[in-house]
């Protein structure tokens, strides 16, 4: 009989603890496994973006190479400039000399003019001669009034003298004329020519001038590419740094997941061997049949009374609670025609602030928008939260850090983009992300 009680202790024993282990392990399964699919789910977010960085990398850097190479050839077409400038400044001494050579024909042309005019008058004198005194007969009768021989000598000279002075002016009026239409034609040849290697030479400038513009144009269309291209890579980098913090905070939260289950099948194992030895005293009195008194249990839950700053919100049952005291001045939603993804919360003075449930610090750092700010992961019922807390004068906490509900996190503040003292927070139902698609309004968590 003794023996028969002890085997059915020691089986419920086994049923109990068995049952007790059962639901811890598979309550606490379910969590680690959530925890480690989130952790998963951040590897691979940080792998695809860091895929997207390089892939920015690489358009940077085609966009560099191609710069340099503009600048190259808007080099070369600079000194083609300069080049096509120094011809034309060459054209124009050309031209003025030219113009200077034009200006001295034409004065030569005039006094040219001027003697064929005098020879014409000459020769138009010579004619009228000859007409009124019978030409050629008038000739004839000097020769034949010669008196002796030598006269008549003296008088053929005269006469061929005449003769060939008027053929001599004649053949002179020919030369000059032909002289001066020759000059003329040189001149407007040479002048025409050099008019026509100036414009050649300014449309040449004017070409490389349009194409130095059109090069200049697309380094400046490259340069804005580059500059916004260098933005996205900076937010796929902050946006990479934030993953890193997460998957860190979400290992943290695994490693202490894996101790609560530990510590929660260690409590279990005592709390079946405390019921084992109940039921084991209970049978040993029901066997024994006395009638002893049963012990008084005394629970001494201690509270925690430790004196709160009277700045700090009261800590609420709930998942969350107030992260800190003031009132609502923004409100979750539309804003000045964007979106406001979380709630403003202005008080005046030290405000403290504190974490609105218990979790890690993934990021504490300082942002550009955010200012001092910290986000911190919670794993609540089986889901994941993050929330953040921004525009604080100081954190008090680093990253990686385990937190707990109401436990201090910094000092409310003005700092990133903010107007005036205030709390910018915000939950998100799974991990921050840069699009905020996954913020909800705190309100509907947190009474404020």
């Amino acid at each position: 009989m003794k023996r028969r009680s002890v085997l059915s202790i020691t089986l419920a024993v086994s049923l109990g603890f068995g049952g007790i282990l059962t639901n811890v392990e598979g309550a606490s399964a379910a969590t680690l496994k959530d925890l480690q699919n989130e952790q998963s789910d951040v590897i691979n977010k940080r792998s695809n973006i860091n895929e997207s960085i390089e892939k920015k990398d690489n358009q940077i850097s085609d966009i560099s190479d191609r710069q340099s190479q503009l600048e190259a050839e808007i080099k070369k077409l600079e000194s083609q400039i300069a080049d096509t400038d120094q011809k034309i400044t060459e054209k124009q001494k050309q031209i003025e000399d030219t113009k200077a050579e034009i200006e001295r024909l034409k004065k030569e042309i005039n006094d040219l003019k001027i003697r064929i005019e005098k020879r014409n008058d000459l020769l138009l004198e010579r004619a009228r001669n000859i007409q009124q005194n019978g030409g050629s007969v008038k000739f004839m009768d000097v020769l034949l009034g010669a008196e002796s021989f030598g006269d008549f000598i003296d008088r053929i000279s005269v006469v061929s003298t005449l003769v060939n002075a008027d053929k001599q002016i004649i053949e002179e009026q020919k030369a000059d004329q032909a002289k001066l239409e020759e000059n003329q034609k040189k001149v407007e040849k040479e002048l025409a020519s050099l008019n026509g290697m100036l414009k050649e030479l300014e449309n040449l400038k004017a070409d490389l001038k349009n194409q130095n513009a059109k090069k200049a144009q697309l380094n400046k269309e490259l340069a804005s590419q580059k500059k916004h291209l260098e933005s996205e890579k900076m937010s796929l980098e902050e946006e990479a740094e934030l993953l890193k913090a997460q998957e860190v905070a979400l290992q943290k939260a695994i490693k202490l997941e894996k101790d609560r289950i530990a510590e929660a099948e260690r409590k279990a194992r005592e709390e079946a061997a405390r019921k084992a030895e109940e039921e084991r005293r209970a049978r040993e009195a029901a066997k024994n049949k006395n009638s002893g008194t049963s012990g008084q249990v005394s629970n001494n839950n201690s509270s925690n009374n430790a004196s709160n700053n009277v700045s700090k919100p009261p800590v609420s049952s709930g998942l969350f609670s107030r992260p800190a005291v003031g009132y609502i001045s923004s409100g979750f939603g539309g804003r000045w025609g964007a979106f406001h993804a979380g709630v403003d919360i202005a008080a005046s003075g030290a405000v403290p602030i504190v974490a609105a449930a218990d979790g890690v610090v993934s990021r504490s750092y300082n942002s550009s928008s955010y200012g001092n700010v910290v986000f911190v992961v919670h794993h609540l019922n089986g889901q994941t939260y993050e929330t953040v807390y921004a525009h604080m004068r100081s954190r008090s906490v680093s990253e990686g850090q385990v937190v707990s509900k109401g436990q201090q996190l910094g000092v409310m503040g003005n700092t990133g983009h903010s107007y005036g003292q205030h709390l910018h927070f915000e939950l998100h139902v799974g991990l921050w992300n840069m699009s905020k698609s996954n913020a909800v309004d705190p309100r509907r968590y947190i009474s404020f």
